[in-house]
């Protein structure tokens, strides 16, 4: 509850919640002030404030992950409260810094279909960072995505076994999230999965994005929300 935490307190934590959100997600604080984690799924980079105290001037007690450049390793100081939001640029610039990055554990050809996907229905609302899709497209994402969990081992070969399970764990995940996370976190995750489907050829690609591509992405989510047109399987 809010009203346990002094209102300077939260002054000094409101800017941070206002940032653009493409490299991080805000987490269920639980026993702490707020939490971040960075939103690549198998990364354990994270900036937490943790406590504060009031010594003459406001304390924070941060912990953050990568602590900079030369390390992956945490960092865990009190900071004079004035200093915040230069700590959480530097570690939001470490996350930016990763994703442009070119390195041997990245798959361009992934990531070339990932951002085609992206730029065709990237979300520009200006709560695209915050607010969740409308409920009707939920659902027909949702379906569409069901419909993929559903079919999509019937493609599975001995060589291809683990990318399968991969898209299929994503899609778990992205149904699970559907009405949790932010439209444009959604998006980035619809799109990397169709990407991953992708590559596996043309014979997934028309079974499971012909349409999705054709409706979804060229009409366009305010297409599917006003006219609430089951058009996605």
């Amino acid at each position: 509850m809010k009203k346990k935490v002094p209102l300077q307190v939260l002054e000094i934590l409101e800017p941070l919640l206002k940032k653009e959100t493409n490299s991080f997600d805000i987490q269920d604080p639980k026993e702490f002030l707020l939490k971040f984690k960075d939103k690549e799924k198998n990364s354990d980079f994270y900036f937490n404030i943790e406590e504060y105290k009031i010594e003459k001037e406001l304390l924070l007690l941060l912990d953050w992950k990568p602590a900079n450049k030369q390390t992956v390793q945490n960092s865990k100081a009190w900071i004079n409260a004035k200093h915040l939001d230069g700590y959480f640029n530097n570690w939001i610039g470490l996350l930016k810094g990763y994703e442009n990055v070119k390195s041997t554990y990245d798959d361009p050809i992934i990531e070339t279909f990932a951002k085609e996907y992206y730029t065709e229905f990237e979300i520009v609302d200006d709560d695209s960072d915050v607010n969740p899709f409308g409920t009707k497209l939920i659902l027909l994402l949702d379906e569409h995505l069901e419909n993929i969990e559903n079919e999509i081992e019937k493609y599975q070969t001995e060589s291809n076994k683990k990318e399968i399970e991969e898209i299929k764990n994503d899609v778990v995940e992205l149904r699970q999230n559907l009405t949790k996370k932010s439209k444009k976190w959604v998006v980035k995750n619809l799109t990397m999965t169709w990407a991953k489907i992708t590559k596996q050829g043309p014979k997934l690609m028309k079974e499971f994005l012909s349409e999705a591509k054709k409706y979804v992405i060229k009409e366009g989510a305010k297409f599917l929300i006003d006219n609430g047109i089951d058009l996605i399987k």
